[in-house]
């Protein structure tokens, strides 16, 4: 295993100076050809001394967007697979409803109505029945009738209060008249 890995690095090697040198090393060896196109491979550059200085190159990092694109891959085919498995088995060995008549004296349920079996399940175990839904739409119209007599009322209670004079407006209290001292007055202060 690890002289095959020697191996493999040795010819990338080789391949890799062959592409620099500009030989079509992909053209004759098909097999290393990917790792002639290698994005970022490096470049010579030339200085003043015979050697030429290899440059590295700074790219933006792939390694999330590749991490990202590798997890949502994997997570769609972990679900996507077995769903597709079992919607080609249910239409393949279950099938579709037929239409027929109904016996006398039977009333079917609201999910019998549904063509397809996995529309009939999820009627029947996920979504609410029709009359469930019936009767929560009457509720809320219920309410929104009450809020609306309740608004009229309001309306007619401040048109009232405006044309009578009368409200919650800020106003002296009546004393009481048993609080008044009506005995005589000794001194013309009392």
């Amino acid at each position: 295993m690890a002289a095959m890995s020697l191996v493999l690095r040795a010819a990338a090697a080789w391949g890799a100076r062959r592409a620099a040198s500009g030989a079509a090393g992909g053209a004759h060896l098909p097999w290393l050809g990917g790792a002639c196109r290698l994005p970022g491979t490096v470049a010579p550059v030339r200085h003043s001394s015979s050697h030429g200085k290899r440059m590295f190159i700074i790219k933006a990092t792939k390694f999330y967007d590749t991490r990202f694109l590798n997890l949502l891959r994997f997570y769609v085919f972990l679900t996507g697979i077995p769903v597709a498995i079992f919607i080609t088995y249910v239409n393949i060995f279950i099938g579709e409803a037929e239409l027929a008549e109904i016996p006398e004296g039977y009333i079917p349920e609201y999910w019998e109505y549904y063509k397809h079996p996995i529309s009939r399940w999820i009627a029947r175990y996920l979504l609410d029945p029709p009359e469930k839904n019936y009767e929560k739409e009457m509720a809320v119209l219920h309410i929104e009738a009450k809020k609306t007599q309740m608004r009229l009322m309001e309306s007619e209670a401040r048109r009232l209060m405006r044309q009578r004079g009368d409200g919650p407006w800020y106003h002296y209290e009546t004393p009481d008249k048993n609080l008044i001292d009506n005995s005589m007055k000794s001194t013309p202060d009392n």
